[in-house]
């Protein structure tokens, strides 16, 4: 299979943008992909976005022109939007206040219809005979001019997508998972679009693996140091764990260094004298600081899931996997077509199992009412066998 990459056609004005969303708008269906910078630079950035309808081929400089002309094609009532693995797409697109909507994911498609390896490059090759090119998958998007290569590479990550969606719909179809589908998808888009827009994030180093291992003071040493790496890093616009690895802050924590050549030996990076100087001052602050602030210590204080909570669970989860397999294998599908993974964990963590709590699941859907009461039963089950 070829494809006339040659003739994508960069558009990087806004009156070509705003043209060619209305060219767009008609289209019945789009294949659409983006690029950013996030290997590279403090916060992602949309860099580019590629779009394919028929033979066209267009790539769109967003370091170039603002994206906004596109937020009608992009959105609910705009075209079917072919994507592949919707969330990281729909958040960056949310970042720029572009709320991606109408599509049809070929990823949770492959997925749910049993295919085990969902990657783009390994479903291209197996669904349609087509090895695509990754050569460029870690290249940085924010470097100008797009050269020949660079929009070949582009024009290819849409090029074969009508083709893949064309094949999976078809088996989607055939099994008739096409409501369950879709609605995973708006899921993964309402996560990513409420991700986006959140303001109010817990810290950074409280999610640290070992945190709760570390003393009062080394907690207080952690976050003096994260904020000199959030800083340092925002103002050299570099990812801050590429700048300094999150292990070696917990190390520095611990060690808590007084001296240049001490820093070095905590497994540091080189760094500025500048912001050598930096860290060394996160650690003495931190240690008169002692712990953290209490605002950060109810955060951690925040009440946990008892012994029995956590049985009372494990049991919810046991029996719904049991009967989401069996669902699974009378219908012929896959288990995620039943129950995706998220809606069995918040069940399964849910307060009661009336009809309402069930159907009030983030993803459930109007698809799996047909569930409603076999899984209010299981859960009574479920609930019956622990106080017996």
């Amino acid at each position: 299979m070829t494809t006339p990459t040659t003739l994508a056609r960069v558009v990087d004005t806004r009156q070509e943008l705003t043209q060619l969303a209305r060219d767009l708008a008609s289209e019945p269906i789009v294949a659409l992909d983006v690029e950013s910078d996030g290997m590279f630079a403090y916060r992602a950035q949309v860099c580019t976005v590629q779009i394919s309808a028929g033979d066209r081929y267009l790539i769109v400089d967003t370091l170039a022109t603002p994206i906004q002309p596109l937020r009608e094609l992009l959105g609910d009532s705009g075209p079917v939007k072919i994507v592949h693995d919707v969330a990281f797409d729909a958040r960056l697109l949310a970042e720029a206040e572009i709320a991606l909507g109408n599509v049809h994911d070929t990823s949770i498609a492959a997925r749910m219809v049993g295919r085990t390896s969902t990657g783009l490059a390994t479903l291209s090759l197996a669904e349609l005979g087509v090895t695509l090119d990754k050569a460029l998958q870690h290249h940085d998007w924010r470097e100008r001019p797009l050269l020949p290569v660079h929009v070949e590479y582009l024009a290819r990550d849409v090029a074969f997508l009508a083709a893949l969606h064309e094949r999976l719909w078809k088996e989607v179809g055939e099994r008739g998972v096409e409501a369950e589908v879709l609605e995973e998808t708006r899921y993964r888009i309402a996560c990513a679009i409420a991700a986006a827009r959140e303001t109010d994030r817990e810290p950074g180093y409280l999610g640290v693996r070992g945190f709760e291992k570390l003393a009062p003071v080394e907690r207080a040493i952690l976050r003096r140091a994260w904020a000199v790496r959030e800083e340092t890093a925002k103002r050299l616009d570099v990812p801050p764990a590429r700048m300094i690895a999150t292990d070696a802050l917990v190390a520095l924590a611990r060690v808590r260094p007084k001296t240049a050549s001490e820093l070095q030996k905590v497994r540091f990076p080189r760094l500025s004298e500048e912001t050598s100087a930096s860290m060394l001052g996160a650690v003495a602050s931190g240690i008169e600081d002692g712990d953290l602030p209490e605002e950060d210590r109810l955060r951690l204080e925040r009440p946990r899931p008892s012994r029995d909570e956590l049985a009372r669970r494990r049991a919810r989860e046991s029996k719904l996997s049991a009967w989401r397999k069996a669902e699974a294998k009378t219908r012929g599908v896959d288990e995620q077509v039943v129950l995706p993974g998220h809606c069995l964990k918040a069940l399964a963590e849910a307060n009661g199992f009336e009809v309402g709590t069930v159907v009030g699941i983030a993803g459930f859907g109007a698809c799996r009412e047909r569930y409603v009461e076999a899984l209010c039963a299981t859960l009574r089950g479920a609930e019956a066998e622990l106080k017996a």
